[in-house]
């Protein structure tokens, strides 16, 4: 009998240890995709794990990556911001064409920033005072954005007559990192830190959770949506003035699908799409596991259309771990 007991402690162990194995991976999803993926793409192609082929991930990912910052901020008050791929690609517009137009590059990036930061605000006017949906308000900014983009140069990009002061967030290097990295790590420090040690980040998530209970705890719930629509709104013009100076030119095609991009990155780090629940670090790790994964694909071959079903299938299981999620 008491040889049978221990045998039951002992499989009971194994089982609760099997468990919370399976737990932990669950939990840490973006972290674990993140590791797989990297010994995955490492050893199936020896260009991936360079220090060229690092630093370009890297690049790329401050551009997803600031994006999905100021997303995590939307979606941890239980919206949406469809519009940022739109804003990006009007923000490199308006960067060049301030440009041309002999604006010094310091005066370039503020009016750059302050326009995004005004669509956003605009999105969240409509949220508040016309009791818009987020998913409704910032759909038709998208086409809005996009449009003003389009029609800035009857849809053709901006290349000539550029000043070379413009180059220098994008294409310029301290060292052997590029600045647009320099500036990521900078912003994820920011907005971590607004986000856990900041009054404003604990009223984001009391606004996510319960908008009418915060509205009764004395959180100014309309003003603090209009403040959070208009960071997501500046985030995504900081990546329009990244991408625009890396690639040289204003073009309004750019920052297609982007908000799918940040959208994934958010939800693989595991901020609710309910609300109430978001952190900067994880959406870093998320915005990471999007970006080495195009960057894999792309350097085995794969076809970019197969790129954008194999995302869409990424964000279909992030959403699918959370019901596991405890």
């Amino acid at each position: 009998m008491a040889a049978n007991k221990k045998t039951e402690q002992i499989k009971n162990q194994e089982a609760i240890s099997k468990k919370s194995f399976g737990q932990i991976i669950i939990n840490n999803a973006a972290l674990t995709a993140l590791v797989l993926l990297m010994i995955l793409f490492t050893i199936v192609n020896d260009r991936f794990l360079t220090t060229n082929n690092m630093i370009n991930i890297l690049t790329q990912v401050s551009v997803t990556a600031i994006i999905a910052f100021g997303m995590t901020f939307v979606i941890t008050a239980a919206q949406i911001d469809l519009s940022v791929g739109s804003i990006l690609a009007l923000a490199g517009m308006i960067f060049m064409a301030l440009s041309v137009a002999g604006v010094p590059v310091f005066l370039g990036i503020i009016i750059t920033l302050a326009i995004g930061g005004f669509i956003g605000l605009f999105s969240g006017y409509l949220i508040t005072f016309f009791k818009l949906p987020s998913f409704i308000a910032t759909l038709a900014m998208m086409s809005v954005a996009r449009g003003i983009g389009l029609l800035m140069r009857g849809g053709t990009t901006i290349c000539e007559g550029i000043q070379l002061s413009y180059f220098w967030l994008g294409q310029s290097k301290i060292g052997i990192i590029p600045l647009p990295v320099i500036i990521l790590i900078i912003i994820f420090l920011i907005m971590d830190f607004v986000m856990t040690r900041t009054t404003f980040g604990t009223y984001n998530r009391a606004i996510g959770s319960n908008p009418e209970a915060s509205r009764l705890a004395g959180i100014s719930v309309n003003p603090m949506l209009l403040k959070i629509m208009a960071i997501s709104g500046v985030c995504a013009a900081i990546a329009g003035i990244i991408t625009a100076s890396r690639l040289g030119v204003g073009s309004p095609v750019t920052g297609y699908m982007k908000e799918l991009d940040a959208i994934t990155a958010v939800i693989l780090g595991g901020t609710a799409m309910t609300g109430g629940i978001g952190t900067i670090r994880g959406t870093f790790i998320g915005a990471l596991v999007v970006t080495i994964l195009t960057n894999g694909l792309t350097i085995i071959g794969v076809s970019s259309y197969w790129q954008q079903i194999l995302l869409g299938f990424v964000l279909i299981g992030a959403l699918a771990l959370k019901k596991f999620r405890k």
